[in-house]
């Protein structure tokens, strides 16, 4: 076997299950090899490496290439969430994608648009998944300082609403996931016995670092009492917003933004295709709750209130044409569909907090350094207000929104 690198997670038995579910039981490896395939900023989930290996079929040589992910287990604090969202992930992809493309060819929809899972392990530090690699047919990521255009939001708004639509089908069959699928019912606040705890000082850190940084910017006052005075409420509004209520409980992404998505592209470099990736932390939850995360962590403010209403029509429009095929009664209006989303925003400014100033600081932040990472990004953070030319679109924008729609009051 070749490589220099080689994580032990990755080993000669797991590639040859990975070959021969992907080729057929006969074909044979011959050799792997394994690099790095992801670059700073571009996983915080999972740990993410491409296998190269060569295989002999029929008496013939061929080549072929994977993704691999493995659990990372980078932050002491994190380490039990971080086993859960690989087991959340691996599921998706062993077990409930099946669910859900079995539902969608069932009413006539094309398959959703997921990587293909080759090999899935959990066992203790050989925990990995092989799914294919989707470089290898010309996908490639957006690059997440920008905010997506319409072109690029409208995929992963049909592709989302296709993903929700489906579980809503499948609801009907198996009304409560979590029952088929235990795992689905885990996350941030019940991973562990401090989960809880953790959660709540995590994002308690972040919204005193970014009240600073409001501070220091001037003219956010209500922004930085919000901060301030929500501090505590971290919990309770995590646990308002997972909640779902009927009709718009579905199976949610959890973790839908610029990172997690890749897009293939036509001759003039228009998007024609997305694929949905990461499932690390999907869940029953309001639908809301993946729209106001995808708009407040991968979108500019002038394109997401100038195409807001827009934007939401694409959603619904996608989703309707989902359970009309499956002759469903329509579950929701467009005016419904926006009343929810409106009751969502606070989630989506929470989750913002983590995301787009890990986007703002990029490069420049010691994210291995578990121990310096909340004084890293301060640190950043107190620089990027004088010179920053994606601060006031991409973030300071989000706050000037919440006080219009007044969630910041």
């Amino acid at each position: 076997m070749e490589g220099d690198f080689r994580p032990s997670e990755i080993t000669q038995e797991s590639v040859e299950a990975a070959l021969k579910n992907d080729k057929g039981s006969d074909a044979r490896l011959v050799s792997f090899a394994v690099q790095e395939f992801t670059k700073k900023g571009d996983n915080f989930g999972s740990s993410v490496d491409r296998i190269d290996a060569i295989y002999s079929l029929h008496g013939t040589k061929h080549s072929v290439s994977y993704v691999v992910k493995y659990n990372p287990k980078r932050f002491r604090a994190f380490v039990e969430l971080s086993y859960v969202v690989f087991v959340k992930e691996a599921m998706f992809y062993e077990h409930l994608v099946q669910d859900i493309q079995s539902q969608l060819k069932e009413v006539g929809q094309k398959p959703l648009c997921v990587p293909q899972c080759f090999y899935t392990s959990l066992e203790e530090n050989r925990e990995v998944i092989f799914l294919e690699d989707l470089q290898a047919k010309g996908f490639k990521m957006f690059d997440r300082r920008r905010g997506m255009d319409v072109a690029h939001t409208k995929l992963v708004l049909e592709e989302l609403a296709r993903l929700h639509a489906a579980s809503y089908l499948l609801k009907a069959k198996t009304p409560d996931l979590a029952e088929k699928y235990p795992v689905l019912d885990q996350d941030w606040l019940n991973c562990a016995d401090n989960a809880k705890e953790i959660t709540k000082e995590m994002f308690s850190d972040q919204m005193e670092m970014v009240k600073d940084m409001l501070k220091r910017v001037g003219g956010y006052e209500r922004a930085e009492n919000w901060l301030s005075g929500n501090k505590g409420r971290v919990i309770e509004i995590m646990e308002n917003n997972i909640r779902g209520v009927p009709p718009f409980d579905v199976l949610c992404h959890g973790d839908i933004w610029t990172n997690n998505v890749l897009f293939r592209y036509n001759e003039k470099e228009v998007p024609v295709e997305v694929m949905l990736l990461d499932l690390q932390m999907c869940r029953q939850a309001s639908l809301a709750t993946d729209l106001s995360y995808l708009f407040y962590t991968s979108l500019e403010g002038p394109l997401r209130t100038s195409n807001l209403d827009w934007f939401l029509d694409v959603y619904h429009s996608a989703f309707l044409g989902v359970t009309e095929a499956g002759k469903i009664a329509k579950p929701f209006s467009r005016q419904e569909l926006r009343q929810e989303y409106k009751n969502r925003l606070e989630y989506g400014l929470l989750m913002a907090l983590l995301a787009t100033v890990i986007v703002l600081c990029e490069g420049d932040i010691a994210e291995d350094n578990q121990e310096g990472f909340s004084d890293s990004v301060k640190d950043v953070l107190d620089k990027l207000v004088s010179k920053s030319t994606i601060l006031r679109p991409r973030f300071l924008c989000m706050f000037d929104e919440m006080i219009e729609y007044g969630v910041i009051t």
